[in-house]
């Protein structure tokens, strides 16, 4: 085993000690009252099932009744109190984390330092598809190019993150950009319906680190004509705890701004939240704050990533 196998054991048996030290007396005293009433039931349906005469049929039948209903009496106890009272118990129905810690309401508590994973959207969860979007609209490559320069490419395509023009005015700064092909601009962004395309992989990834008790938030520059347009590719949305579209606040990365108010309605601790952006400014201004941040290339390369820092799900 290497030294990083070392270590991991080293840590598990730390955590059992800890968690051994912590358990209440009168549960460690239930628990053996329990185990020694199992194994009495037991011990007696064999000596009677060895040495029991024909008289002692009954209690035969009695004997290997209890020894099936008063475990499942003990699980459903111990399931109802956790249940009434939202605290995680060895009968919780969560067998998928039975080996992770769990604060006093039943919240999985994260391995590792990380405890919230928050995200970029597009070309992270999503795909920025505007290559796709405008060729839609009937024209041939050179001209997307042209198009895109005019509008996704430029300047001026902040300010549909930015939330503070109406789509016309966004659409006659286009426009400006390039005169000569300004019909062609205003046909293509009359809506923005499709530009952003859904990923398989969003919900379930949310979905396994949600599991492993981390806490998950989006972070991005987006428009609300994209969010409205795109109603199946933003659907991850409600799996997520939260977060910040750069219109509904008026600010944008990488600007220190937006992330400060991410902390502040978040609550997060610096070094404990890790940011997964495609754009190496934005994690260069999450880094100066403190927190953990990671360039996303694909999908593998980020799970690699945050494996690397100690996340686990």
């Amino acid at each position: 085993m290497d030294n990083r196998g070392n270590m991991e054991t080293v840590t598990k048996d730390k955590r059992v000690k800890e968690r051994n030290a912590t358990t209440p007396f009168f549960k460690r005293i239930l628990a053996l009252v329990a185990l020694a009433l199992i194994a009495g039931l037991i011990i007696a349906f064999l000596l009677v099932a060895l040495f029991g005469g024909p008289e002692s049929k009954d209690v035969f039948v009695g004997l290997a009744g209890a020894i099936v209903a008063v475990p499942i009496l003990f699980w459903l106890l111990l399931w109802s109190a956790g249940a009434v009272f939202g605290r995680h118990t060895i009968a919780s129905l969560d067998a998928g984390t039975s080996n992770k810690r769990h604060d006093k309401y039943g919240n999985v508590i994260p391995d590792g330092k990380i405890d919230t994973v928050v995200f970029d959207i597009g070309n992270v969860l999503t795909d920025f598809a505007w290559k796709e979007f405008i060729a839609s609209k009937g024209y041939d490559e050179q001209m997307v190019e042209r198009i895109g320069k005019a509008s996704v490419e430029s300047e001026d395509w902040v300010e549909y993150d930015k939330g503070n023009l109406t789509n016309d005015e966004i659409i006659e700064r286009f426009v400006e950009n390039d005169p000569e092909i300004a019909e062609d601009i205003r046909k293509v962004f009359v809506n923005i319906d499709g530009i952003i395309l859904k990923r398989e992989k969003t919900i379930p990834w949310i979905r396994a680190l949600k599991a492993a008790g981390y806490r998950v938030l989006y972070l991005s520059n987006f428009s609300k004509q994209a969010l409205e347009g795109c109603p199946d590719a933003m659907a991850f949305l409600e799996e997520t705890d939260g977060g910040i579209l750069s219109y509904r606040d008026h600010f944008v990365k990488p600007y220190p701004e937006i992330y400060h108010l991410l902390e502040e309605r978040y609550d997060l601790v610096p070094e404990k939240t890790v940011f997964i952006d495609d754009t190496k400014v934005n994690i260069d201004a999450c880094l100066k704050l403190g927190w953990e941040g990671i360039v996303y290339k694909d999908y593998e390369q980020a799970e690699k990533a945050l494996f690397a820092i100690g996340v686990r799900y």
